[in-house]
């Protein structure tokens, strides 16, 4: 809302007005015996005030007593008097409008001024207007002026901007009772003393008080309409004492820092504050029935508020209100009604005596006797904020559930007594602070919820008689207690009891109030007993005792369904009464006395470190593990696991154990005895011993679960007594890993061996290889694991049983340890076929076959360069004449360059014994001849690389080969020898990954081969028509010596001796071509058909030895004995001297095959 600043009165105005003063006076004495002529308003002419022809007998009035009427018959209802001052002063005796359907409005403005002695009156049923409008430029003002005169009813009076109603009042009483006031920037003004009543004022402007030079008091009383305004600028106090009162029903807001003295007088309807100066410097009387009130936002009033008789009400439905000085009483008791949802609070002392009657909202007590001398009647849903420090000593009746509420850091106090109306109610305690209660007589039935904060109680009855809930806050103990509220809730958020040195009793029953998701904490120094009927606390809430004691009245009076934590220092007391917990878990003690504790029922694992006392009874119960980490070596009872596991790792020396049936015991600490009907296992996955101060006895049924290590440890129970072995206990071995051959001791007495001395073992197969069996002395019981299976019985290739004898030579270590412990045979296959390396006897017959792409080089070679048919492409066709094909021999006179680019992929599928091997080739070879008498003789030499793998044993290498050869050939006719020797160095590199259950390896070797071969062919061409055709027979001649290599890597590393294999190859075919042109271009298009066979080593084998073991041989993936070969492709002539081939080349047996692609390029000289 945007208010124009009110205008202070000049002081040239505040003279003018003293002299109009002055001459209105005397104007009436002057005129007092003139005849009083009524003049009424035609506006025959214009709207113009000052125009007499807009008036009955045609002059403007101007007297102080002849009286001014606006009827019936005027040509316009808008009068208009804005003729400058002091020429635009004009008085009126009076003002009628007596027109019922007429309804005017007068304007004054332009610094004119109009005065009326005689008072408005409105009887024309009509709502009639005055505006009042100054000169916003110079800063002049036009007034209206009443003298003791009335302001009329169902009046508006409009005041703007340096515009003013002024009420001149000597001794008595001026009125605008009946009138409104709209202020928007203007001012109305009361001079000399009395009471100018205005029954309506709203806008922004102001309302000022003129006193008489000589000290004087004014009232303005507002408010008469019984209409609600809002007044949004100051009420001035220029001179004397102003005061203001409020009447009427309705709600006047008053927002402007106003500066009248007088005080406030609320004697009717709402008074509400927008400002904390709204009232001025006085206080605020309030009669019955009247309500005070902020609005717009919380508001502070400095002064006092005083309650005439009866009952007055402050509301803070629009604002939160602040009550500095208290409140006191005029007259007799007076009581105070809260109303709204904000807050009052009351910093002061307060006197009145009548009561607080608390509706809504919050009440907030900032002194000790802020709230008189009365009680308070609380509704529901309200909060009382007691402030830091401060004590309440009212009676308090609560009419329905309410707040008690004390901020953070905090501590507030209640004394006083605490009842409900009728209906059962509670209080809530709100805010992080402390509240204190200390009445012993508090009635109320529905008890005290604890949402936040403290609640410290000083009288076992200061919380009534209802229930206690715990919903986030804590209940605290300011004296030695015995509650006697019927039950104790935990909301979800839980609660805290502190005991705070003192000891505290209760019977009351435990429960809770929804699902349970917090915590009942105990602390404090000092002892909560509980007590009451057993079972009656059944709550799943987490217990956590932590600081103090937890002590037991009765029998079964803990919760059987809570998770109990004991901190350290704490102790959670059975008092020699037999309890039941969910569970228990912390770092404190617990004292049995001679009472037995029942904990595990929520099945949930715990850890327990501190220390268990007396000579009662533990009884673990439930699926989950209770861990006993402390010493409890002070605990002399009985321990009974009737269910789930109890993993003892601290001292439990004085009790005697029985595992029940179904129940586990656990643990590298030490017990009493031990009386086994369970499941025993020394530690919990790991190799521990379990101390027992006594006697052991194993039942029949029971079981000993055994680990064993492979550094040959194994658990053990080490008991200072006799050890009784049943009949039908057994022996079980647990180990998820490798087991290792030999003897473990399992179970040694001092006292001897007494009973069946033995065990049953359960599945003694611990492995494939390895069976366990019982042995036993006078004092101790072992377990000897042997192998009963040789490793090659679990072979079923010829491999995998030589590997298996590889390794059984070998011996011991974690290689062969690994092997012993697998479970099957299937998985000891596999270990074998992945340790066996047989990757470099399958590479052994991968180049010995490959030994032929050099061969059927220099072979094409020399068939091209004498022009017998499928002659390569690598060089020119010397048989070609300048003009074509010619029927001429072979020009076999030049020195020839020639070159072979080659690739190939194949494959050789497992024979059941070794793998599936495949590998790809590529390289080039380059040659050069000449003729030397009838003999072509050449040299050749080149470079590949082969890849290789075989992907079932993870195993993978490659190749490089260099190579160097000789050729040589001739022609007898028809008949063509062609013959060649050539050496290949081999580079070999190979990896291989070992990985099966309890153990993997990474293994990698370098190593050195020599390949060497001879070949030779005898071929016959014949020509028919248009076709060549080459019958021919190939043998070929291969030794491969392979070097001694060690691999690297761990304890499935091989090592192999250096080797030699050979092989021979015989191929019988035919070759057939013809000579085409392709596009004006010569060419040959050439193939060839044929079948090869392979003697001599065509299974590959290789020597191998681990490291301490003795050699085995393994056998790769064998050369196919016989093969079909297939070729195809053409040359084409690419200059006089130059000719381009290619051609593709396949091997195909019955295992076996492999695909390749040829580039020949020939240039001859």
């Amino acid at each position: 809302m945007n208010i124009e600043k009110p205008r202070p009165f000049p002081a040239s105005l505040a003279v003018r007005r003293r002299w109009l003063l002055v001459g209105t006076a005397l104007a009436g004495l002057a005129l007092a015996g003139t005849p009083a002529v009524a003049q009424q308003w035609t506006g025959a002419t214009s709207s113009d005030y000052t125009d007499a022809t807009n008036w009955t007998g045609g002059t403007t009035p101007n007297s102080t007593v002849a009286p001014v009427i606006f009827g019936s018959g005027a040509s316009t209802t808008t009068v208009n008097l804005d003729t400058p001052y002091p020429a635009g002063y004009y008085s009126a005796g009076s003002v009628t409008f007596n027109d019922p359907g007429s309804a005017y409005t007068i304007n004054v403005s332009n610094t004119a001024y109009l005065n009326i002695s005689g008072g408005v009156s409105n009887t024309s049923g009509l709502t009639q207007n005055f505006t009042v409008t100054g000169d916003s430029g110079t800063g002049a003002a036009s007034e209206i002026i009443f003298n003791n005169s009335d302001a009329g009813s169902n009046v508006v009076y409009t005041v703007n901007a340096y515009g003013t109603v002024q009420f001149n009042s000597v001794a008595g009483s001026a009125s605008g009772a009946d009138a409104a006031f709209v202020l928007n920037g203007g001012a109305v003004a009361l001079s000399g003393s009395g009471t100018l009543a205005l029954g309506s004022v709203e806008g922004s402007g102001i309302l000022s008080y003129y006193g008489n030079p000589g000290g004087s008091s004014g009232t303005f009383q507002i408010g008469g309409l019984n209409t609600s305004t809002t007044f949004n600028a100051q009420i001035q106090e220029q001179t004397g004492s102003l005061s203001i009162e409020k009447v009427g029903s309705g709600t006047l807001t008053l927002d402007g820092a106003s500066t009248y003295s007088g005080g406030t007088i609320l004697s009717g309807g709402t008074l509400l504050i927008a400002n904390d100066a709204a009232l001025g410097t006085g206080g605020l009387t309030m009669a019955s029935g009247t309500t005070f009130g902020a609005s717009g936002g919380a508001r502070t009033f400095a002064q006092a508020v005083a309650l005439e008789t009866g009952s007055e009400t402050i509301d803070t439905s629009n604002g939160d209100l602040t009550l500095s000085s208290g409140i006191g009483e005029s007259g007799g008791p007076a009581s105070l009604t809260k109303l709204g949802d904000g807050t009052l609070t009351i910093n002061g002392p307060s006197t009145y005596s009548g009561g607080t009657n608390l509706y809504g909202g919050t009440l907030s007590v900032g002194n000790d006797s802020a709230l008189g001398s009365g009680a308070v009647y609380a509704g529901g849903g309200t909060t009382i904020d007691i402030q830091d420090g401060i004590t309440v000593n009212n009676d308090l009746t609560i009419y329905a559930s309410m707040n008690l509420n004390v901020g953070s850091g905090a501590t507030g106090t209640y004394t006083g007594l605490i009842s409900e109306f009728s209906d059962p109610s509670a209080i809530m305690k709100t805010g992080a602070g402390t509240l204190v209660l200390t009445n012993n007589d508090n009635s109320f039935s529905s008890g005290a919820i604890i949402k936040q904060g403290t609640i410290q109680v000083t009288a076992d009855h200061a919380l009534g008689s209802g229930p206690i809930t715990l919903d986030g806050g804590t209940l605290q103990a300011g004296a030695n207690l015995t509650l006697a509220n019927l039950s104790i809730l935990f909301g979800p958020a839980g609660g805290t009891i502190d005991t705070n040195g003192f000891d505290v009793s209760t019977s009351a029953s435990m429960g809770e109030t929804d699902t349970p998701s917090g915590t009942f904490t105990k602390t404090g120094a000092g002892t909560l007993t509980v007590d009451g009927f057993a079972g009656n606390n059944t709550y799943a809430t987490a217990t956590d005792v932590a600081q103090g004691t937890l002590k037991a009245a009765t029998a079964n009076i803990f919760s059987a369904n809570s998770a109990y934590t004991v901190e350290s220092g704490a102790a959670l007391s059975l008092n020699n009464f037999s309890q039941a917990i969910g569970s228990l878990a912390g770092a404190g003690s617990v004292e049995l006395g001679t009472a037995t504790l029942t904990t595990g029922g929520k099945n949930t694992d715990t850890v327990f470190s501190g220390a268990i006392t007396g000579t009662g009874g533990l009884t673990k119960a439930g699926s989950g593990t209770f861990e006993l980490s402390g010493d409890s070596g002070a605990f002399t009872g009985a321990t009974t696991v009737q269910a789930g596991t109890l993993l003892v790792t601290g001292n439990l020396a004085g009790s005697v154990v029985t595992v029940d049936d179904g129940a586990t015991l656990e643990g590298d600490g030490s017990i009493g005895g031990l009386v086994a009907k369970g499941i025993v296992e020394p530690g919990k996955n790991a190799i521990d011993t379990l101390t027992v101060k006594g006697n052991v006895s194993f039942t029949a049924g029971s079981t000993y679960a055994v680990d064993l290590n492979t550094a040959g440890a194994s658990d053990l129970i080490n008991a200072t007594g006799a050890a009784t072995i049943s009949g039908g206990a057994n022996l079980t071995l647990t180990n998820s890993g490798v087991y290792v051959p030999g003897q473990y001791t399992v179970l040694h007495a001092d006292g001897g061996l007494l009973g069946n001395k033995t065990f049953t073992i359960i599945d003694p197969q611990v492995s494939y290889f390895l069976a366990a069996t019982i042995g036993q002395d006078l004092n101790d019981i072992y377990v000897d694991i042997a192998q009963n299976r040789s490793l090659g019985s679990a072979g079923s290739t010829p491999n995998q049983v030589a590997t298996a004898g590889g390794l059984e030579s070998v011996g011991g270590g974690a290689l062969t340890g690994a092997i012993l412990a697998l479970p099957s045979a299937e998985a000891a296959q596999a270990a074998f076929d992945q340790l066996s390396g047989e990757i470099h006897a399958s590479a052994k017959g991968m180049l010995l076959q490959d030994s032929h792409f050099l061969q059927d080089a220099v072979t094409a070679r020399l068939r091209g360069a004498f022009g017998d048919s499928g002659k390569t492409a690598s060089l020119p066709v010397m048989a070609y004449g300048e003009d074509g094909v010619q029927p001429v021999a072979a020009d076999t006179d030049r020195f020839a360059f020639w070159s072979q680019g080659f690739g190939s992929w194949g494959g050789t599928d497992s024979d059941g014994n070794a793998a599936a091997f495949d590998r790809s080739t590529g390289g080039l070879l380059v040659g050069a001849d000449g003729l030397v008498g009838d003999w072509r003789i050449g040299v050749v030499g080149g470079y590949s690389r082969t890849s290789f793998d075989a992907d079932d044993r993870r195993s993978s290498g490659d190749s490089d080969n260099y190579h160097l050869g000789l050729y040589g050939g001739t022609n007898w006719g028809a008949i063509a020898f062609r013959t060649g020797a050539a050496y290949t160095w081999n580079r070999i590199s190979t990896s291989r990954s070992v990985a099966f259950q309890g153990f993997t390896d990474s293994l990698s070797a370098d190593y050195d081969a020599a390949t060497a071969q001879a070949f030779g062919e005898l071929a016959y061409k014949t020509d028919a028509g248009p076709f060549a055709f080459e019958p021919f027979a190939n043998l070929a001649y291969v030794n491969l010596r392979t070097d001694g290599f060690s691999e690297t890597g761990g304890d499935a590393a091989l090592t192999s001796g250096s080797s030699t294999s050979d092989a021979t190859f015989t191929t019988l075919g035919a070759r057939a071509s013809t000579d085409i042109t392709i596009g004006g271009v010569a060419a040959t298009a050439r193939a060839m058909f044929g079948w090869r066979h392979a003697f001599g080593d065509v299974t590959p084998l290789s020597t191998f030895a681990f490291a301490g073991g003795d050699n085995f041989t393994i056998a790769g993936v064998p050369i196919a004995r016989d093969a079909m070969l297939v070729e195809a492709g053409f040359d084409v002539q690419l200059a006089r001297n130059a000719t381009l081939g290619l051609s593709y080349a396949g091997q195909f047996g019955p295992d076996a095959f492999d695909n390749g692609f040829k580039a020949n390029l020939g240039i001859k000289f």
